[in-house]
C-alpha cells in the first residue's frame, strides 16, 4: 500500500512539473505607477521635417506644430495631475511657453497636451511663422496627484524646480522617451 501511495505522489509530483506550465504568458498591459514615483520626465525631440503648418502663411494663428504620442498622460492624471514643459537650447532650460524677441517681431514656443498626447507649438507675431531649423528639444514632467499636494498655487518657478529636483534626489522618477505619432 506504501509502495502505490509513494508511486502515486511521484506521479503527481512529476507531471505537476511538465514544460507547459513553465512558458510564460504574454506581457500584459503596463500598470499605474507604484506609490513612490510622483512625476516622470518625457523626453521629446522634434526634428526639422516634424513639424506641420496650422492654417496658412498670414493669418491670424498661422503657427507650426508637433505632436508626441504619450500615454502616461491617462484620464487620471490629466484630470488630477500637473503637465509643465520645458524647451532645451543649448544647455539652456527654458519653462514653456517660451518667448524670444528678434528685430520687429516675437516667437513663442509652447506646448498643449490631452489624453494621451502633448505637442508644441512655434508661433510668430509677424503671422509669417517659419519652421524652426534643426533639432529641438523638449523636456514635460508629469506629476501625480499625490506630488501636486507639495505645490503651492504661487510657488515660484526657483521653487518649483528646487521642489522637482529634489523628488528626482529621492529616485522618484523616471525618464521616457516620446515616439512621434
Amino acid at each position: 500500500m506504501k509502495k502505490l501511495i509513494y508511486s502515486f505522489l511521484a506521479l503527481f509530483a512529476l507531471a505537476s512539473c511538465s514544460y507547459e506550465s513553465n512558458v510564460p504568458g504574454p506581457q500584459g498591459p503596463v500598470g499605474p505607477p507604484g506609490p513612490g514615483l510622483s512625476y516622470r520626465i518625457i523626453d521629446a525631440t522634434a526634428f526639422e521635417q516634424d513639424w506641420l503648418p496650422f492654417n496658412q502663411p498670414g493669418d491670424a494663428d498661422f503657427q507650426y506644430y508637433v505632436e508626441f504620442d504619450a500615454p502616461e498622460l491617462d484620464q487620471f492624471t490629466y484630470n488630477n495631475g500637473v503637465v509643465i514643459g520645458y524647451q532645451l537650447v543649448d544647455n539652456i532650460t527654458y519653462t514653456l511657453p517660451n518667448t524670444v524677441n528678434f528685430n520687429g517681431y516675437t516667437r513663442e514656443y509652447s506646448m498643449y497636451y490631452g489624453l494621451g498626447f502633448v505637442g508644441f507649438v512655434i508661433k510668430e507675431t509677424d503671422l509669417q511663422t517659419e519652421a524652426p531649423f534643426g533639432t529641438n528639444f523638449f523636456k514635460v514632467y508629469i506629476i501625480n496627484a499625490n506630488a501636486k499636494k507639495g505645490i503651492a498655487e504661487d510657488m515660484s518657478q526657483s521653487d518649483l524646480e528646487s521642489y522637482l529636483r529634489a523628488l528626482e534626489a529621492n529616485g522618484q522618477a523616471r525618464e521616457i522617451t516620446l515616439s512621434k505619432k
